[in-house]
């Protein structure tokens, strides 16, 4: 009788995983998205080159160029790292083959993510954005949240697994 319902639990910790690595991709790519649009917003009230001298246009436009390319390859990273824990994460629930260093990677993520939640500190103080920032709040809530199913999930998976052998 209690096996039957190890074998109940491993399977809902199964789809929260699935869930989870599933999330964690779709919020990854929002991530790179809301900074890229944060970018382009503050560079174009940012950036005039009708203010740089004309012999240094050039030399501002490689450099913007440059600081461009390595902003999308960080992005490009970033994305990368959540591809890696979601999918792997999803591979896992479904028993199929994966990397074990998902997990070790969602708790990396996890604990920067739920560090990073004070920086909001400053931010609700600028009422003119309130709104922007509650959003980016509650997404950066989610993100945490849905990290921490990957964690406990994928640890409860592991007791449960190893519980269910040592009954056989």
């Amino acid at each position: 009788m209690g096996n039957d319902i190890d074998k109940v639990k491993l399977r809902r910790f199964q789809d929260d995983l699935n869930v989870g690595g599933i999330g964690v991709v779709i919020l990854g790519a929002w991530g790179v998205l809301k900074v890229a649009m944060q970018i382009v917003t503050e560079a174009k009230d940012g950036l005039s080159l009708e203010e740089v001298a004309a012999e240094d246009r050039a030399v501002t436009g490689i450099i913007v160029i440059a600081i461009l390319a390595v902003v999308l390859l960080i992005l490009f990273l970033i994305f990368k790292i959540h591809l890696y824990i979601g999918l792997n994460a999803s591979k896992a629930a479904k028993g199929e083959p994966f990397k074990k260093g998902y997990y070790a990677g969602a708790i990396i993520l996890l604990v920067l993510s739920a560090a990073s939640i004070f920086l909001y500190i400053e931010d609700f103080k600028d009422l003119d954005n309130i709104d922007t920032t509650m959003a980016s709040f509650i997404v950066d809530l989610t993100t945490i949240y849905i990290l921490w199913v990957v964690v406990s999930s994928t640890r409860k998976i592991r007791e449960l697994k190893s519980s269910l052998h040592t009954q056989e």
